[in-house]
């Protein structure tokens, strides 16, 4: 019986099995009990199948979460891993940037390792945006071309300024207000502004949602260097023009 973390070559692999939708953390064949044991603390449950030669040990999110939690709750654990020293591996379809914010803020906190805690869905009246429905501050996608970060309904001005500030367009149809990439930026900027505007957003205490793609490069991390010395954020640099 083989397992996702065995064939990546990682300490914990994370993903959605398709056969039954759950979602795994895999470790490898023979995994030390105190990195069994942080899954558990966690939030995963532990599976266990013994044969007449190797038992097989391995995590799941647990079943009565919704597909939603379930995602949270793997993306929430990569910190944790990281910072016990382990290689982690997160897919694309479980990765959910905002757990990953609210992990990485807490352990930055000093807190203990926990699973996420459990967010009610208010009910809203009216018009629901993106970020409303992924029940966050700020998301970030990428469509038609461009990259566009929506706020809740009614957000903040405070927020929205930030929004500004970081060199993104505000634009407005009556009550529908929305962020975006400035047009005629080419794809290389537009991921850079995108992936430097999260820490700072998380920094000033904003859950923030990010497609997997847009996320993590070498702009993060400047960006999170830049907090770590307590500098404001500097204004955005010119951005390069697409060429026509």
């Amino acid at each position: 019986m083989g397992n996702r973390a065995d064939d990546d070559g990682t300490d914990v692999t994370l993903y959605r099995k398709a056969l039954d939708d759950t979602v795994h953390a895999d470790t490898p064949t023979g995994a030390p009990e105190p990195l069994l044991a942080l899954l558990d603390t966690l939030g995963f449950t532990r599976r266990t199948l013994t044969t007449a030669g190797p038992t097989y040990v391995w995590h799941e999110a647990p079943a009565h979460l919704d597909e939603d939690a379930k995602n949270r709750l793997a993306s929430h654990a990569v910190p944790w891993l990281h910072k016990a020293g382990y290689l982690v591996h997160i897919s694309d379809d479980v990765w959910n940037a905002a757990a990953y914010t609210d992990a990485a803020t807490a352990l930055r906190d000093h807190s203990a390792p926990a699973p996420p805690a459990h967010r009610s869905h208010p009910v809203r009246l009216g018009s629901m945006t993106l970020a409303d429905e992924r029940d966050v501050d700020v998301t970030v996608y990428h469509s038609d071309g461009t990259i566009y970060v929506d706020t809740r309904a009614a957000a903040p001005e405070q927020l929205l300024a930030l929004l500004d500030g970081l060199g993104l367009d505000r634009h407005q149809v009556e009550d529908d207000v929305w962020h975006q990439i400035p047009d005629e930026t080419d794809e290389i900027a537009m991921k850079t502004m995108a992936d430097r505007a999260v820490p700072l957003l998380a920094r000033a205490g904003y859950r923030v949602d990010i497609d997997a793609g847009l996320f993590g490069g070498t702009a993060y991390r400047a960006a999170l260097v830049e907090q770590a010395a307590h500098r404001p954020p500097p204004p955005p640099a010119a951005h390069a023009r697409r060429t026509r």
